[in-house]
């Protein structure tokens, strides 16, 4: 088959227009509708049905493009670092991995910088990782760009960056009986609490990275892998929530919530960026690396402001 009207294919379902793929495309609509012509013709489907003044894909068409985006995407941009990238006028797609709450502060600053700077670039941030063999596999076969997650992959052939770091603070309902202004350890370790639970060493992330090893065990009543979850549930509770310090804050005001420091000592979160070898000398993805670390730069500062 013509690779151009896989191509074509592909920008007519990321835009769902006939024009918009023509413009993104750089040719005419009539020449979009030709090739989607030619491809009904080899898989005996519509491909694409009239919906108000719009156009939606036929079932057949969702799950052709769910099976070709990895291979076209690799046959498009897999010798793309032997060219020079120019992000103004590229459509190359990057993927990234992360975690729902990592998302939370990197897709909004990633998503203006990418329209201010390559409008034309696809970021997909949707695709999350649940243990290191598939996070290892997908970065190896570039199904995936970049992994952002509070561990390392430490197998030869992976590159690590630490993008920042995240303290650890406590969030309390302001309307909570026992605790007003101070939060002491015997108030920590009285209350109820809620568990972030991520996939950092397979365990909840304050005792991953609490310096004391003989920290008693608290009162569990909740457990779960979002910490935005949490904090909503500490708001409408008297449990406390363990979380970053970033995500407490930006919360706080919203969800009515008091914000102190952990009565005792603890490392702090990191957040790496993990990518594979084989893209060291790829442009494009450098300019993806250099573009997230750039997007976070508030988010790096507020780690301090917020103190």
């Amino acid at each position: 088959m013509d690779l151009n009207l896989l191509r074509t294919f592909d920008a007519v379902m990321k835009s769902q227009s006939v024009n918009e793929a023509a413009e993104a495309l750089n040719i005419t609509a009539p020449a979009v509708s030709h090739a989607l012509n030619r491809l009904r013709e080899q898989y005996q489907d519509p491909m694409f049905v009239r919906q108000g003044r719009g156009i939606v894909p036929t079932n057949f068409a969702v799950e052709l493009y769910a099976d070709i985006q990895e291979p076209l995407s690799l046959l498009i941009n897999g010798a793309k670092f032997r060219e020079s990238f120019d992000p103004k006028t590229s459509q190359r797609t990057f993927r990234i991995s992360s975690h729902k709450d990592i998302d939370l502060f990197l897709v909004p600053p990633l998503t203006r910088y990418k329209q201010q700077h390559a409008p034309l670039v696809t970021i997909q941030a949707d695709i999350e990782h649940l243990n290191e063999q598939d996070r290892q596999k997908d970065l190896r076969k570039r199904s995936v760009d970049v992994i952002l997650a509070t561990v390392p992959l430490k197998d030869h052939g992976y590159h690590n960056q630490v993008l920042f770091e995240q303290d650890l603070v406590v969030a309390v309902s302001k309307t909570h009986p026992r605790i007003e202004s101070t939060l002491t350890k015997e108030d920590f370790m009285r209350e109820g609490h809620l568990l972030w639970r991520t996939q950092r060493q397979n365990t909840n992330t304050l005792d991953s990275v609490a310096i004391d090893a003989n920290l008693p065990p608290r009162k569990v009543v909740y457990s779960t892998g979002s910490t935005s979850t949490a904090l909503l549930l500490a708001s409408e509770t008297d449990w406390l929530c363990v979380t970053s310090r970033w995500h407490a804050v930006k919360m706080a005001e919203k969800f009515g919530l008091n914000v102190f420091p952990l009565p005792f000592e603890s490392h702090k979160v990191p957040v790496y960026m993990t990518w594979h070898q084989s893209q060291k000398h790829d442009e494009g993805h450098q300019w993806l690396r250099e573009a997230i670390v750039t997007a976070l730069e508030d988010v790096v500062a507020c780690q301090t402001c917020f103190k």
